[in-house]
């Protein structure tokens, strides 16, 4: 194995571990869905999307939601809920990355983190209402003292929207200042 994939895999083995500790920093921001917390362990699957190419940041990805699964105990629940974690940070990924593979710019990041925010919370919507929380209600017996489309109208929705743009601000600070100086770094060493 040569150093370069060597230090592709370490790299993004270290982004996994510090994503999935980063999901450890939670904030409640709707206190009526306590359950709903914002994390920002996207950004470090953001960055090795942006270091090494979006199935890179979908492995890192998985490692984070798998470790978590893991780690926190193995059950029904956890896989639903980190089976849910993993598609919505592809949805998220994937337009940002899209955008500035065009052309690298503030605008399109911006744009990208925009369409990155509207795809995943259609997509949370739609995957609660069919998926995730009927299996939640119907196969784990929870209550959520509300309907289906209640809960999405008032709590995913917002969810969504809120961490979508909390996650995009960050990394758009974290990509300004962090990833030209790790793209140079890897450059540098790709043409040693």
């Amino acid at each position: 194995m040569n150093t370069g994939k060597t230090e592709k895999m370490v790299t993004l083995s270290l982004l996994a571990g510090i994503a999935y500790l980063l999901m450890f920093i939670e904030i409640p921001i709707l206190p009526v869905f306590g359950w709903l917390k914002l994390d920002f362990s996207d950004i470090p699957i953001l960055i090795g999307t942006f270091l090494y190419g979006p199935v890179s940041g979908i492995l890192v990805a998985f490692i984070r939601s798998t470790l978590n699964f893991i780690t926190s105990g193995g059950n029904l629940g956890a896989l639903i809920g980190n089976g849910a974690g993993f598609l919505a940070t592809v949805c998220y990924l994937v337009p940002i990355y899209s955008m500035m593979k065009k052309k690298h710019s503030n605008k399109n990041l911006i744009q990208g983190i925009m369409y990155a925010t509207v795809l995943m919370t259609i997509f949370m919507s739609v995957a609660n209402y069919f998926v995730i929380t009927p299996f939640y209600l119907n196969v784990l017996g929870m209550d959520f003292g509300m309907s289906i489309a209640t809960m999405i109208l008032y709590g995913i929705v917002p969810f969504n929207l809120i961490k979508g743009t909390a996650v995009g601000v960050a990394f758009f600070v974290v990509y300004k200042k962090v990833i030209p100086v790790l793209e140079k770094r890897i450059a540098k060493k790709v043409s040693n």
